[in-house]
């Protein structure tokens, strides 16, 4: 037994103890510089005033009808494009029904006035939009289907897209979604360089792998199960060993093989906990549910479709007397109700709800409790009542790892909870924004502990302190790659042996030749 684990350990450290170093060296400066993305923050921070003509505007429903277009998400956004309003929608054309492959919805701009179709921006127009949306002036174009920084899935609705190239000493870029006529990515030069020592080869995400989602998975999947037991054998084989000389607690001699022993004594465990939660990660053959809320759920959720009686003008010009500078409005369902979402400018999330239904046109900073709560109860009708409460601190499932500006988007507070003790379903609704912000089951407590824990030390007591967490993060990962330094090293002495020394020959002595 010991000399197959002694075998298997060897093996494995030759094939993996370059991308173990990887992992961890990439591990650091990914925790420093993050994998680009345009934050909600981000991208509200840069759009203009919101400016409707007085017989200005359509309702969505009814764009979309003009533009021969069938509603295929839950957004609807009505802002400015240059001089025009418009409404940007996620949806499939009216005539691209298909029995054999459902059409997927894209993002489509409609002339807010008129309910026309606008054509996807050409590239001179994708220009105009990053000029507006930078204040810089834009150096040249280019069109991509997919690099390096556009591989997500979630920029499939938007493809193909167009890459403009900023002045500056930052090297800024672009990404320009020609359906929806606005900015979906932006990049700069130290982000890039960063990335590439960084995100790029701790998620294995070069671009010909990435662009295929389902070899992605199993490439990554494939490469953490050996890593796990190559870990998972180093720790076997290091208590192993102290106990092999009673004298000698290290057995080892030799410099390189004597270090290996010690730093894996050290820094084995959390090794082959960073291993196995990166495989948690990936989620391998489906052992956590989604915390995404299904379809069924989101209809439960908004209800029947009212009948709206006030437009989008209306909203903005009842937010904009509370003192809100309107940019952006967007349209909300919930327990049969309509409600317009006006965003305004201000730090943090600044808005104003505005009733869309109705004989009173209600302003307020969210939905009513009595709305919300029936909302909860119906989403699940076929179990028994919740119980619900109102959240004005995260708990153990629902948490923000970072408290800055996209916080208020991404983990908003406060929140109702919902939980179903039948099936331990637990449900976060955010009545600001009028939407289900995570759900939960029995498994999401394991992915909680087996893939953020112990990958992202995000466990409460760290999170309140940040700056303990980030030192124990960057030592234990510096543990870590010297760690497999040593592993390179005896894996590179495994490969190519230092050559046997040949012993010089004897000079035979002459007679009366002086010998010692």
């Amino acid at each position: 037994m010991k000399k197959l684990v002694i075998f298997v350990h060897k093996w494995l450290g030759v094939v993996l103890a370059l991308f173990f170093l990887m992992w961890f060296v990439s591990g650091v400066v990914l925790y420093f510089v993050p994998f680009p993305s345009l934050t909600q923050a981000e991208r509200l921070a840069a759009l203009p005033p919101l400016q409707l003509p007085a017989d200005c505007c359509l309702g969505a429903p009814e764009a979309a009808r003009r533009a021969g277009l069938r509603p295929g998400g839950s957004e609807a956004r009505l802002g400015m494009l240059g001089d025009t309003p418009v409404w940007r929608m996620l949806a499939t054309a009216a005539d691209s029904a298909s029995f054999d492959t459902p059409p997927r919805p894209r993002w489509h701009t409609v002339d807010a006035r008129t309910g026309a179709l606008l054509p996807p921006l050409s590239d001179t127009q994708a220009a105009t939009v990053a000029e507006a949306f930078s204040g810089r002036r834009a150096t040249g174009t280019e069109w991509v289907e997919r690099d390096q920084w556009t591989v997500p899935q979630g920029l499939d609705v938007h493809r193909p897209l167009v890459k403009v190239l900023l002045d500056g000493d930052d090297g800024l870029e672009l990404y320009v979604s020609p359906g929806a006529a606005e900015v979906v990515r932006d990049t700069r030069r130290a982000e890039r360089f960063w990335n590439w020592l960084g995100a790029v080869p701790h998620w294995i995400y070069p671009t010909v792998l990435r662009q295929f989602p389902q070899a992605w998975h199993h490439v990554v999947v494939w490469l953490s199960v050996p890593g796990v037991l190559l870990a998972a054998t180093g720790v076997v084989l290091g208590v192993w060993q102290l106990f092999l000389n009673r004298q000698r607690w290290i057995p080892y001699r030799k410099f390189w093989m004597r270090w290996h022993h010690i730093l894996g004594l050290v820094a084995a465990v959390f090794t082959l906990t960073w291993m196995f939660s990166g495989l948690m990660s990936m989620n391998p053959w489906g052992v956590f549910t989604s915390r995404v809320v299904d379809a069924q759920s989101r209809t439960q959720w908004a209800g029947e479709a009212p009948r709206t009686t006030r437009g989008p003008a209306e909203a903005v010009a009842l937010a904009a007397a509370e003192g809100l500078v309107p940019l952006e409005v967007d349209t909300l369902r919930i327990a049969g109700q309509a409600w317009y979402r006006v965003r305004g400018q201000g730090a943090g999330a600044v808005q104003r709800l505005v009733r869309a239904d109705g004989p009173v046109a209600a302003v307020a900073h969210a939905v009513p409790d009595a709305t919300v709560l029936a909302a909860l109860q119906g989403l699940r009708p076929d179990a028994p009542p919740p119980a619900i409460e109102w959240l004005t601190q995260y708990d153990g499932l629902y948490y923000a790892r970072h408290h800055d500006a996209s916080t208020a988007f991404n983990r908003p507070l406060p929140v109702w909870r919902a939980h179903w003790a039948g099936d331990d379903v637990t449900v976060y609704a955010d009545a600001a924004s009028a939407r289900i912000v995570m759900r939960a089951d029995a498994t999401t407590p394991w992915q909680r502990l087996l893939y953020n824990g112990l990958h992202s030390l995000d466990f409460a007591p760290l999170l309140a302190r940040p700056a303990l967490r980030t030192g124990l993060i960057v030592g234990l990962s510096l543990l870590g790659v010297a760690l497999c330094v040593t592993s390179c090293v005896v894996a590179w002495r495994v490969l190519v042996p230092r050559r046997r020394r040949v012993p010089a020959p004897t000079v035979p002595m002459g007679e009366g030749a002086w010998t010692a």
